[in-house]
Order: C-alpha cells, then structure tokens, then sequence
C-alpha cells in the first residue's frame, strides 16, 4: 500500500469483487547446525586461510501476483559463505588491479552510508561546515552496528517496510489510515521530522514495538526496526547543550 494513496486503497480494500489471495511457500532444505559446522570446517581447509568461512542467512521478501493473487514466500536459505580474512585483505592490497578496486568500492560504501547519515541528521550541513573527523574509519568503526547497518538498507527496503507497516497497523490499533501513513513517513525518514519531540518518538517506539509484534513479515524488516529503535534513543538522550548547538 504507498503511503500516499491512503484513501485510494481504503476504497480499493472495499471492492466486492476482490479476490481471495493464496500463498505459494518455496521450501529450501537447510543443514542441520552440526552439518553446516563440518560444511564450514570443509571449505577452509580445501580453499585457504584468506577466507573466513561463516554461515550466513539469506532472507526473501514476499511477493503476490497481482493477476492471480497468489503470494509467494520463499523461504531463507542458509549458506556457508567464504569470506575474506585479514590475510585475504592483505593478499588484495598486494594484488592491486582489479581485486583492490573492488575493495575500494566496498570502503566507499560503507564511508558514503555514514556521509548519508549526518546529512539526515542535520540539513544545515554543507561543503564549508561538513564534520569530516566523524567518517574517518575509525569513527564509523565505532558507531554502534545496527545504526552503521542503516544507512546501508536500500530505500525500497524502507519504502517495504512503510507499506506493511500501514498495511497492519489500522488493524491492531484502530487508528486511522490517514493516522497510519503519517506515522509510517516519519518512520521511513528516519525519525528526522520528530528528532526534537520527546512526546511523538516516545508514541512512535511504542507504536513500533506494537508494529514488530503483529507483523508477519517482520523477519524482512528486522534491521529497519533495529535502526528506528537505536536512532530514537539516540535522540532521546541528546542534552539540552547539544540540541541548542544544531539549532
């Protein structure tokens, strides 16, 4: 449901003639824990010590035919994944052309994802006043995981979770769907539009809690909630000093 067309799907979620969705759920045979220790154990010792082998899951979002309404859940997949150690970082650097490039695009994103941050958090910012010393390595490095991780979530990822969120919250709440969509922007903007109201964040971490709860595809929006919950602690905890100097 987008956010901006509330009253357009109100009036579409009353058609008569709507038909009935059936699911469609693609199975995928994991390893037993034990199975995926002796799969990981395997490739390190038939590949090399440049790689850390981790087991890793893999999550789809769901997705519903709009012609036969038929919704298909794919199930995750878990996959032992090699990735590179410290070694095999060592082995790029030395390896130059275009295993390092690609590295060094890795670097960037992750640098580009922070710059993002602060630009949302402050829309003052600009080329004369930017706070370069806040993304250099070692500053992102100790930024808390689930707040460097958001900056990372793609936006359809973001656009995703707006839409389930109004798509379940009318229900669970009886708010309106007017109500809903105006919750659900601000939440899809990252909590900037009520960084300084203690009152709406408050509401809004309540809201959210009921949200994760009721949700059935919140597996696929784990990390947005994570983010939403840490970011608004963040502003929760900011001293009066602090909000007067970003004023």
């Amino acid at each position: 449901m987008s956010l901006d067309q509330t009253n357009e799907v109100a009036e579409t979620n009353n058609e008569p003639n709507a038909q009935e969705i059936s699911q469609r759920v693609i199975e995928v045979e994991n390893p037993s824990t034990e199975e995926m220790r002796g799969i990981v154990d395997s490739i390190t010792v038939n590949y090399n010590y440049q790689v850390d082998t981790k087991p890793t899951e893999f999550k789809f979002k769901k997705s519903t035919d709009k012609d036969t309404c038929i919704e298909t859940i794919r199930k995750p997949v878990v996959l032992a994944i090699p990735y590179p150690s410290v070694e095999g970082v060592v082995a790029i650097l030395n390896a130059g052309g275009k295993q390092l490039e690609l590295l060094m695009e890795a670097v960037q994103g992750v640098v580009n994802a922070a710059v993002r941050d602060l630009l949302y958090d402050d829309v003052k910012l600009n080329a004369a006043n930017f706070p370069v010393d806040k993304i250099s390595w070692e500053a992102i490095a100790n930024i808390p995981k689930v707040q460097r991780r958001g900056g990372g979530i793609p936006k359809e990822v973001w656009e995703a979770f707006g839409n389930d969120y109004c798509e379940v919250m009318p229900t669970v709440t009886g708010k309106s769907l007017d109500a809903v969509a105006n919750a659900a922007k601000i939440l899809i903007g990252k909590l900037q539009a009520a960084r300084t109201n203690e009152p709406v964040l408050t509401l809004l971490m309540e809201q959210l809690a009921i949200y994760a709860e009721h949700s059935p595809n919140i597996g696929e929006f784990v990390e947005c909630v994570e983010f939403l919950t840490t970011k608004a602690e963040t502003f929760l905890n900011v001293s009066e000093e602090e909000l007067l100097a970003n004023l």
